[in-house]
């Protein structure tokens, strides 16, 4: 077995995967691992779980199968994140070594934990790591055909579906419906979280308009004869040069350069302090307004449908578009 290296989001892949279609969930064993014992020793671990070699193999295979040495008590996250590939032969030998080691007292329930995990397969549903085709023949092929467990997995995933899905079968147990009339509920409800969407959308869209405009607006107002007179007669008063040295669009632009500087410059720079805001913002995880409509509405939400667990509604109702509702596949 391998342990590779995972981040966040593949880690996530993978227990989908195991959910989904009964998949070995090697990365698992690391978090169970990493559960029971935050602060076990990362050297005994490594002991216990690197293969038995050589001492020439140990050299010719420094790089690829050799952990680098760390000294003291670690978080076997951070072994996780850190180390590229674990080789070992049986969970039911780590599982009595690492019982004797005092860094992991809880070993064994640990390996019990992860070995339930793996054996997501039933017998015969797999020949020579490929599956059968009785097997295949029960992968589901909607979100409506999906467990609760998966169901709630991929909500925490903000899937639209998903959301959905955990609504419609909550309005069935709370109304005691079938899913038929609970989808109708569901319907009531995805139209009453598109109320007010356009005015919490209009800041958006008053951004992009002002944007558009005065970016192509800027063209003609430097480099256009006409314009640029006109600018300058209601907003400058300048002495333009003679007609002979306004004849190209670069001459026109050289003499509206005089003015339109110090706008167009003062402009970018407004612009580059503010997009360097922004940045640190988003370091930070802060999106005042953004944030704050869909807190809106998820309350309005929740307050127009109390009897429905809160969570589903708001988990639904900030994974919801601005411009337009999600196409959902069923």
């Amino acid at each position: 077995l391998h342990i590779h290296t995972y981040n966040h989001r593949a880690e996530q892949r993978v227990k989908i995967m195991s959910l989904l279609f009964g998949a070995r969930s090697t990365v698992r064993i690391g978090a169970n691992f990493s559960r029971q014992n935050p602060h076990g020793n990362l050297r005994a671990f490594q002991s216990l779980t690197a293969p038995k070699t050589s001492s020439s193999e140990n050299n010719e295979n420094k790089s690829s199968h050799m952990t680098p040495t760390f000294v003291g008590p670690v978080k076997m996250t951070n072994f996780i994140q850190s180390t590229s590939t674990i080789h070992y032969s049986s969970l039911s030998s780590i599982a009595t070594k690492l019982s004797s080691s005092p860094f992991y007292p809880n070993a064994t329930k640990c390996i019990a934990q992860t070995t339930r995990s793996m054996a997501g397969s039933a017998p015969g549903s797999h020949i020579d790591g490929k599956p059968t085709l009785q097997y295949v023949k029960g992968m589901p092929k909607t979100f409506a055909s999906m467990t609760n467990e998966q169901i709630l997995l991929f909500a925490e995933l903000a899937i639209p579906e998903a959301c959905r899905e955990c609504i419609v079968r909550d309005v069935m147990v709370v109304d005691n419906v079938e899913y038929d009339e609970a989808m109708k509920v569901f319907e009531k409800i995805a139209e009453t979280n598109r109320e007010g969407m356009t005015v919490a959308a209009f800041p958006f869209y008053l951004g992009l308009g002002v944007a558009l405009t005065a970016g192509y607006a800027s063209i003609p107002l430097v480099f256009h004869k006409e314009s640029v007179e006109w600018f300058n007669e209601n907003f400058v008063t300048l002495e333009l040069p003679p007609p002979e040295d306004l004849e190209t669009y670069c001459e026109v632009g050289a003499a509206s350069w005089e003015w339109m500087e110090p706008i167009l410059g003062h402009i970018s720079f407004y612009l580059l302090c503010m997009a360097f805001a922004r940045a640190q913002l988003q370091n930070l995880g802060i999106r005042p307004y953004y944030h704050w409509q869909l807190e809106r509405r998820s309350r309005h939400l929740i307050q127009k449908y109390p009897q429905y667990d809160a969570e589903f509604l708001s988990n639904y109702s900030k994974g919801d578009r601005l411009v337009e509702p999600h196409e959902m596949s069923p």
